[in-house]
């Protein structure tokens, strides 16, 4: 009796039609088209200076138009080539037609692949801590809300962990405005008032008040336009130390906008907060009250009346910069000052080669597994060889659907993966060899090699899968990136290895007249 194998060949091709819309836009297949004019939208100006440089990069056109012999088409080169072959090579077109079809969703790429910042602070307490289980704890109070501060802000896979006894380690990778977040990162009190002093351009002018202990000297937030250009240098306030209230008060904040559409960050205090600064302005009429956030003073509005617990702040803010506030005072404020010890920056540029070597180094780690394959196991290597593509797509898109962090390490689990994957693949085919000698027919070797073989694959991936949760539960950053892309690997070649080239194999030669088979 034949086996009907149409039920499993449309499961294998759905799990491979899903895997290749998920996996497709992170295997870079899609062109990609940057922000050139740095407005936020994908326009016809992008899309222009995106066919430049594939322009520039074709030989014959290069040497037509590159009357300079630069290597480069700017200026009137570029305008003349341009209006020349705007129509025959649409060169305003958008190149991601076909983008459209697939996921919106790519791989995250950590720090090591695309850049960004690797920072270490020093843990500073105001009150004596006298056992190590006190410090222990500091520590953990402080990672969670820089975990909440980080989350926030919208900066995907941040790692944050203990450096030693009183460090702590912050890696953030992708691109962001570097000093709005170390300045959210490192404010103990982000959010406070006080009252000020003098005002002046420079910080010198403050004289001898500048060194009593009663005062410190704050920076005025500079003024920008929407364009990034700085309209107002800002200055400095020389404020008194001691705080009226402080974000720890805050009982909510939340976006607010005012009549022109503006965002502002309005605040509500709890009843002790309030009280302190119904108090405090009650007898301060007239006077400056500074607002300093993340350790600048964005607005010191004179005091004409009493202030009641709700309070907005106001300033040149966007959107985002008012959620990513908002958000981290909902986190609340650190336990602990935080002093920057070392700054290392990780450019993309370095991670783009990490990126280029590990695919090349795939590519023809992949290429010699393949001629391997086909050349000991002939017809059988070829089945084996689409599985290994499969297992490669299968991986991508799992970690896209997790939202996993793709590291270097990450990528040599990947390659990692494909050589365990064949493996498996030798095991079943030896299996089914010994079987064919013994005597049997396909069908029944297949089966039989399968079997067989499947005890030994599995012991090995779960031993294998046992030290990936091992190497994740004390391993950190790059290593737990490692362990991850590897235990996902494991488990996608235990599919491809044992449903896929079974169902392949069996469908093939299962249900023919054929005597032979290729292996």
């Amino acid at each position: 009796m034949r086996e009907n194998y149409t039920p499993k060949l449309v499961l294998i091709v759905l799990v491979l039609l899903t895997s290749l819309y998920v996996a497709l836009p992170s295997l870079g297949v899609f062109p990609k088209v940057g922000d050139f004019d740095r407005n936020g939208i994908i326009n016809e100006v992008d899309f222009k200076e995106y066919h430049r440089v594939r322009v520039q990069a074709d030989e014959a056109l290069l040497t037509k138009y590159d009357l300079n012999k630069d290597g480069n088409l700017i200026g009137a080169e570029w305008e003349k080539c341009f209006h020349e072959n705007r129509e025959s090579m649409g060169l305003t077109k958008d190149p991601r037609f076909a983008r459209r079809f697939f996921s919106p969703k790519e791989i995250t790429l950590g720090l090591d692949l695309q850049g960004g910042i690797d920072l270490i602070y020093r843990i500073e307490s105001d009150e004596e801590l006298k056992t190590k289980a006190e410090r222990k704890d500091l520590i953990r109070k402080t990672i969670l809300v820089l975990k909440n501060r980080i989350d926030i802000l919208g900066i995907t896979e941040p790692v944050v962990q203990p450096y030693n006894d009183d460090h702590i380690r912050v890696q953030l990778a992708g691109r962001f405005d570097e000093k709005q977040v170390k300045s959210i990162i490192g404010q103990t009190d982000l959010l406070k008032f006080q009252w000020v002093v003098d005002f002046a351009d420079s910080a010198l002018s403050f004289g001898s008040r500048a060194q009593n202990p009663e005062y410190e000297i704050i920076r005025k937030t500079a003024e920008v336009s929407k364009d990034g250009t700085v309209t107002e240098s800002g200055g400095w306030y020389l404020l008194q130390r001691k705080t009226v209230v402080t974000g720890d008060e805050i009982h909510s904040a939340f976006t607010r906008f005012n009549e022109f559409g503006k965002p502002e960050i309005g605040l509500k205090f709890r009843d002790s907060g309030a009280s302190k600064l119904a108090n405090a302005t009650k007898s301060m009429i007239g006077q400056r009250l500074a607002i300093v956030l993340g350790g600048e003073v964005y607005m010191a509005p004179t005091v004409q009346s009493q202030l009641a617990s709700d309070v907005t702040v106001e300033g040149s803010f966007d959107l985002e910069y008012v959620k990513g506030i908002v958000g981290v005072l909902r986190a609340g404020s650190l336990p602990a000052k935080l002093v920057p010890v070392l700054e290392n920056r990780v450019g993309a540029t370095l991670g783009q080669d990490a990126v280029q070597r590990g695919f090349v180094a795939g590519k023809w780690g992949f290429l010699m597994v393949f001629v391997a394959m086909f050349l000991i196991y002939r017809f059988a290597g070829v089945f084996a060889n689409i599985a290994l593509l499969f297992n490669l797509l299968l991986v991508i898109a799992v970690m896209v659907f997790m939202g996993a962090t793709l590291t270097l390490p990450g990528i040599a689990g990947l390659i990692l993966t494909v050589g365990m994957a064949v493996d498996a693949n030798v095991l079943i085919f030896e299996r089914v060899r010994e079987e064919l000698r013994s005597g049997k027919s396909i069908r029944a070797a297949i089966d039989a090699g399968f079997s067989k073989a499947f005890t030994a694959i599995l012991d090995a991936n779960v031993t294998s899968l046992f030290t990936c949760i091992v190497l994740f539960k004390f391993g950190s950053g790059p290593i737990q990136g490692f362990a991850v892309t590897l235990a996902i690997g494991i488990l996608a070649s235990m599919f491809t290895a044992i449903f896929v080239v079974k169902t392949l194999l069996a469908s093939y030669y299962g249900n023919s007249d054929s005597k032979t088979i290729s292996i």
